[in-house]
């Protein structure tokens, strides 16, 4: 019955952000209203947390009910729905690079603001980011995009409503990592319910139904992988960490720890990811397709981890090491990543503790951390309930006071002090945590004698 309440009031804060309808006038409302429903959200959490703690996984009568969590958790994401994407233009350079596809155009090889594709332009033109760079993302997504252009295209002519229907394999990619999460959970022996710590959070609802960021592709992919892996089943985990890499690259740093979970003498069972690869760029390797931007594209790539900075937190500390080079401190971020992904092979933890490690670093040194980006660590907090991620979740609506300026005067500034804001308090957390826990780990050690 707690569950409930605070549910009924997170939908009501869910309804008054999304009822208004248009964001862009209410941006700094709607950031303190993405807020409000965290403190409620991490009460749920810590609930589900404590019962989850209290009881065994067989004593069912005790626990909030799955289907009911399910169900409320889809109630959210069908009132975020009707929502225009304001807090973000990403869904126009999805449409843009679908609606290239189907004039014949590699969206590796063009560039919106290249001549040759200016028939292309419309009144939703002005709203494509990234108009002077070539496509960066996967070639599963790109294969979405232009899926989703050619459906649209045939009942909806106007550029802005089709615009919107590109958040559709964002919530569609959702619902699946909500279902790939429950199953994972399952095969642990974990309890069910602590499927609310990724279906209830208000950052899917905002960045997947709200918005449509593509990321929730990548993320069910994952969280995909994981539960194969957790069933021992490496040759489909491998088959789906590849997909998730067809979509992101960054996914590519879990490999190793695929490989070495399933154990070296089973490295052949990864070389699967080989043809699914391949078979998904095939289509985008044409001949007008060349090596200068093919390497082009992957320095853009790069970028994420060092090139332009948004809403950064170490890496500002690596910039300064490097003397304010900043392809040396991108060098720096890919080494610790790097050392990451090495240290929790040799420490042989479990796969799932050791990918959110691994993502939780690249987040924390690259030079952008946009706030749709931490979805990548959401579902494996289902697993590792920990406090100063949880926090970090919980604030990452503040980075989306960039948008302020971005609609007022079009000028984008997302590494303003207003981030220490978002960081300080999930660093401080984190210290308190680690102290905590050698303390109690001192006092069990004296007491045990």
């Amino acid at each position: 019955m707690t569950l409930l309440a605070l549910a009924a009031i997170l939908e009501a804060i869910f309804l008054r952000i999304a009822l208004p309808g248009d964001l862009k006038p209410r941006i700094v409302e709607t950031i303190g209203l993405l807020l409000l429903s965290a403190i409620f959200y991490l009460v749920c959490v810590a609930g589900v947390a404590g019962r989850s703690n209290q009881h065994p996984t067989s004593n069912i009568e005790h626990r909030p009910a799955t289907p009911a969590i399910v169900a409320i958790a889809i109630l959210f994401r069908l009132t975020f729905w009707p929502l225009y994407p304001a807090l973000s233009d990403d869904v126009f350079r999805y449409r843009w690079e679908g609606k290239l596809q189907a004039a014949g155009g590699n969206p590796y090889g063009a560039r919106p603001n290249a001549p040759q594709w200016k028939s292309l332009r419309d009144q939703s033109f002005a709203s494509t980011p990234g108009r002077d760079f070539r496509a960066v993302y996967g070639p599963l997504v790109e294969g979405i995009e232009s899926i989703v252009y050619r459906v649209v295209a045939r009942f909806e002519p106007r550029p802005f409503a089709q615009a919107f229907w590109f958040k559709l394999p964002s919530a569609l990619f959702d619902l699946g990592a909500m279902a790939a999460l429950w199953l994972l959970l399952k095969i642990k022996g974990l309890p069910p319910e602590r499927l609310l710590i990724y279906a209830w959070s208000p950052l899917p609802l905002m960045e997947f139904w709200g918005t449509g960021h593509n990321d929730s592709i990548a993320v069910f992919f994952i969280v995909l992988a994981l539960a194969a892996a957790a069933g021992n089943g490496w040759t489909w985990a491998f088959a789906a960490l590849a997909l998730a890499v067809a979509s992101k690259i960054w996914p590519i740093f879990l490999f190793p720890l695929f490989i070495a979970a399933a154990g070296w003498r089973r490295w052949r069972e990864c070389l699967v990811a080989l043809p699914i690869l391949a078979l998904v760029s095939l289509p985008y390797w044409t001949p007008t397709l060349s090596w200068p931007q093919i390497d082009e594209n992957f320095r853009f790539m790069s970028g994420f981890l060092g090139g332009w900075r948004n809403n950064d937190s170490l890496f500002g500390a690596l910039l300064w090491a490097a003397g304010n080079d900043f392809y040396l401190a991108k060098k720096l971020a890919f080494a610790i990543v790097c050392a990451a992904v090495a240290a929790v092979i040799l420490l042989r933890w479990p796969l799932e503790r050791a990918a959110l490690t691994v993502i939780t670093a690249l987040l924390m040194v690259s030079a952008n951390c946009h706030p749709w980006y931490l979805t990548w660590i959401l579902p494996f907090l289902a697993l590792y309930p920990f406090p100063p991620l949880l926090l970090w979740i919980a604030l990452a609506p503040l980075a989306h006071a960039a948008v302020i300026d971005w609609v007022g005067a079009g000028e984008w500034n997302g590494s303003t002090a207003l981030r220490f804001y978002e960081y300080v308090p999930v660093y401080l957390s984190a210290l308190s945590y680690q102290l905590s826990a050698i303390s109690w780990r001192r006092s069990r050690l004296i007491a045990d004698g």
